[in-house]
């Protein structure tokens, strides 16, 4: 269970900041490119690329996603499964930012565990008229100084255990190979 609780190296840079100083990056770009957007995904498929994939363990996630059957395939199988999903991870975000139009984002108080190496940052996007919509990061420390994304919740909703049903479904119904052929042929 997480608390707060104060991050256990106080030098060390907070997940807060790292998601933070992405996120105003890629939302200040979508608002002052709105021209490019229009033109076609290529520049916020990129945006996405360059600015959020760094900061997301996207073999720590792929693993995740994959849940069980990730210890029975091959090395081969993993690389093929972790580009697709990368693929599809670029979609998703990218899909998520084309309806950014300016709204207002918050954040609460960051969730440390009590050895300080993972933490749920929360932030709410304000949407004119309606209610927030909560967006949660799961982060996690790998060594002292870095912070990386490895599950978002976007209005209750856990993107890993999201994906991770579905994709237990297809490879129950298709088979392994023929899941990570399809995740491959995603369309940017």
């Amino acid at each position: 269970m997480l608390a707060l609780m104060l991050p256990a190296q106080a030098d060390d840079i907070h997940p807060q900041k790292v998601v933070k100083s992405v996120s105003d990056v890629v939302l200040a770009e979508i608002l002052a490119n709105k021209e490019k957007l229009d033109q076609g995904p290529e520049f916020l498929l990129s945006l996405v690329e360059t600015r959020m994939l760094p900061i997301i363990d996207q073999e720590r996630m792929s693993q995740l996603a994959l849940g069980k059957y990730w210890a029975d395939i091959n090395d081969k199988q993993r690389a093929d499964f972790a580009e697709g999903f990368k693929r599809l991870l670029i979609k998703t975000y990218a899909g998520a930012f084309k309806a950014y139009t300016g709204q207002d984002v918050t954040y609460g108080e960051t969730r440390f565990n009590k050895s300080g190496d993972k933490a749920i940052v929360s932030s709410d996007i304000h949407v004119a008229g309606g209610s927030p919509v909560n967006l949660q990061y799961r982060l996690y420390q790998p060594k002292p100084g870095q912070w990386l994304v490895y599950d978002a919740t976007i209005a209750g909703l856990g993107l890993i255990r999201t994906y991770r049903a579905q994709f237990s479904d297809q490879i129950e119904r298709d088979g392994i190979d023929k899941t990570i052929s399809e995740l491959q042929s995603v369309q940017l």
